[in-house]
């Protein structure tokens, strides 16, 4: 979808005067601004894992390989989509205990195409108690083209309405003499995904009846502007 607003400036210049020559110059200054709406086609997960501090705990190793499992369910392929992006550990103490308690936690970035292919990996890794999960970012990939793409709509529009304009005072625009534009973009804010297993009871969990609710992914957007400068003639 396109959506195209247009601000349309009207100068004519004032002569300016020497000793040598008397020189008019007419001109008319449109801005045109372009607006696109795209899926973001970059999903980017952080995974936070760490050793459960109870009877019967995990190892930070055994959740990896769950981890891991997961992954290879929903076919992702993990060299390319899966990078570490911290692991560290920390000491605490139980209260009334001297001993020493290490715990031991690894936070990886997963890369994903679509909003299914997520919701799957979610679902897989909550299965395997893997709940600290967020979205933490989107992109779009043709961005550059999407760029030239609007770049050129906006300038056509520019002309478009400054021959309109011309010629309501019977006049025709020449070449373009000065021609300034920017592109910005906003992302669209990650809903922070929290497993839905942490708002939920036991009971309701162990529910098979219960079903996790659709993730959707907004859309990312981008604006183009151009302010462009036309002889008039």
């Amino acid at each position: 979808m396109t959506i195209v607003f247009a601000t349309i400036m009207l100068f004519l210049a004032m002569p300016t005067k020497s000793t040598a020559q008397t020189d008019t110059q007419s001109y008319i200054d449109i801005s045109a601004t372009v607006k696109r709406e795209v899926t973001p086609d970059e999903l980017y997960l952080q995974i936070n894992i760490n050793e459960k501090d109870y009877k019967g705990k995990k190892t930070l190793e055994e959740m990896q390989e769950a981890m891991i499992g997961a992954l290879k369910i929903n076919r992702i392929d993990i060299p390319e989509c899966l990078t570490l992006s911290y692991m560290g550990s920390e000491i605490s103490y139980k209260a009334f205990s001297k001993n020493m308690i290490a715990k031991t936690e690894a936070t990886y970035l997963l890369k994903l195409n679509d909003a299914t292919t997520m919701q799957n990996v979610i679902a897989s890794l909550e299965e395997r108690q893997i709940s600290d999960i967020e979205l933490v970012q989107t992109k779009y990939t043709g961005e550059k083209e999407l760029k030239a793409e609007m770049g050129v709509e906006a300038m056509q529009q520019a002309k478009a309405e400054a021959q309109i304009l011309a010629g309501a005072i019977e006049q025709e625009i020449g070449k373009a003499i000065n021609i300034s534009y920017w592109m910005s973009s906003g992302e669209s804010q990650p809903r922070l995904y929290k497993s839905q297993a942490r708002s939920m009871t036991e009971e309701a969990i162990a529910d098979n009846s219960v079903m996790q609710p659709v993730i959707s992914i907004g859309k990312n957007t981008y604006r183009f502007t151009v302010n462009v400068r036309f002889e008039l003639k």
